[in-house]
């Protein structure tokens, strides 16, 4: 890749294919150097190269199936996510071997007549910790749309539930929202770790079996659970006790914020209420759509509360919110602004607000938005390239890439990140700041 030894494909080729025929060379090599290494090592110890690492740190995934371990991985998951940062990039990686080997030796187990005691296991992440989504939300998403009060709430629940149902909920914790919102910051937490320990206690204490079978993450958290541990009896009885127990960690703290959210609707008309809670609902059905980024929910869902203190952060911060003449920012002529998030779906709304305000300004300024890792073919049509919160930790590897292009990137923290996405003017002027320096 660094002598970009690769295939190339006409300019007509969208750039999402062409980078997958671009990283064919790459990975061909790294397959056949793997290869080889891997039938070296069969040579000298007898064993596959991931077997030996396996029982190298096999004494590591034992202490991680303890309660501290799995208190540890799993509140650490959710905790980045609360803090707009994607969990389970960060955290997987450091467990996915043992979610792969665990079940496996689960199933031998089973086979062999005997318990299958292990708890990490990919199938546990799935429908277990998170349940419904990261922060085990589908409890949670089922009392916005059948017990809240506030018509904000209700229309955020039954735009998210069908979704959530099928794990696919990154838009209702932004649009909610849960993340950075410190009414929701202990149960979010709690959630999948208690869920966790529960299915630790039903193995350890009860004998029943740990998930033993795999199935798809969309599938709903509860066909996953009873058919993951084997339609087991104790199964059932585990999956009623895990939907009791994430009602109870969440429904004070769900109260709570229902009783905020009238308080905040009992000063606004019936009329633009409804306005509201219909502008709300249609906002997340399009998030859940791809159609928008989920924290352009999540920044409506503050705009109520938070707009005099976002203006006053915005003019003390290093993003300016000053309106601007239009021949200010002539300079953006021409221009080509890349929007990078984890995975192409939380980059859109950036993209839209720069898009939208060059279009009232009348400047020519071209936007797009992709999830980092299909990028490197794009790079070279942009001038700037801009990494969303969530996606950060590859800043490096991405300033790396763009000193080699010549052409400009940065990244943006969280809370930045969605007030530049709700003020098109003060984006403009971030470009304009950022392809100055």
């Amino acid at each position: 890749m660094l002598r970009n030894i690769t295939i190339r494909l006409p300019e007509q080729v969208p750039p999402n294919i062409s980078q997958t025929f671009k990283d064919l060379i790459p990975f061909s090599v790294s397959i056949a150097i793997f290869w080889a290494f891997d039938q070296v090592f069969r040579a000298a110890f007898g064993i596959c190269f991931a077997q030996g690492v396996i029982q190298v740190f096999q004494p590591l995934f034992t202490a991680a199936d303890g309660y501290v371990g799995l208190a540890i991985i799993y509140g650490a998951m959710s905790l980045f996510w609360f803090v707009d940062v994607h969990g389970p990039s960060i955290v997987e990686p450091a467990i996915s071997a043992a979610l792969v080997s665990n079940l496996t030796a689960n199933f031998a187990a089973y086979q062999a007549g005997e318990q299958a005691t292990y708890i990490i296991t990919q199938s546990a992440q799935y429908f277990v910790v998170c349940m419904g989504g990261t922060g085990a939300t589908l409890v949670l998403c089922l009392m916005f749309c059948f017990l809240a009060k506030s018509k904000e709430m209700r229309a955020v629940g039954r735009a998210s539930i069908v979704p959530v149902c099928f794990a696919v909920n990154e838009p209702f914790p932004f649009g909610a929202p849960m993340v950075l919102n410190p009414v929701f910051f202990v149960p979010f937490i709690a959630a999948p770790v208690l869920n966790i320990w529960l299915l630790k206690i039903f193995v350890d204490v009860l004998g029943m079996n740990g998930f033993m079978y795999t199935l798809p993450w969309t599938t709903p958290a509860p066909i996953g659970i009873i058919m993951g541990l084997g339609l087991q009896p104790l199964a059932f009885v585990f999956l009623i006790a895990v939907l009791a127990l994430d009602f109870a960690v969440y429904y004070p703290f769900f109260k709570v914020y229902d009783c905020q959210k009238c308080e905040e609707e009992s000063e606004v008309l019936e009329e633009e209420l409804a306005e509201r809670a219909a502008q709300k609902g249609a906002a997340m059905t399009a998030a859940f759509q791809g159609e928008v980024s989920a924290e352009s929910v999540a920044a409506g869902a503050a705009a109520s509360t938070v707009a005099g203190a976002a203006a006053a952060s915005s003019s003390a911060g290093s993003t300016s919110s000053t309106p601007v003449q239009a021949g200010d920012l002539s300079s953006l002529n021409g221009k080509g602004v890349l929007v990078l998030c984890q995975g192409g779906v939380t980059s859109g709304l950036l993209a839209n607000a720069l898009a939208k305000a060059a279009k009232e300004h009348g400047i020519d300024l071209t936007t797009g938005a992709e999830a980092y890792g299909n990028h490197i073919d794009m790079m070279p049509d942009f001038d700037l390239v801009v990494l969303a919160p969530q996606a950060a930790s590859y800043y490096d590897d991405l300033k790396k890439d763009a000193d080699r292009m010549g052409i400009k990137c940065c990244s943006c923290r969280g809370k930045q990140y969605i007030d530049l996405s709700r003020d098109g003017e003060a984006a403009l002027n971030f470009v304009l700041d950022q392809l100055a320096q």
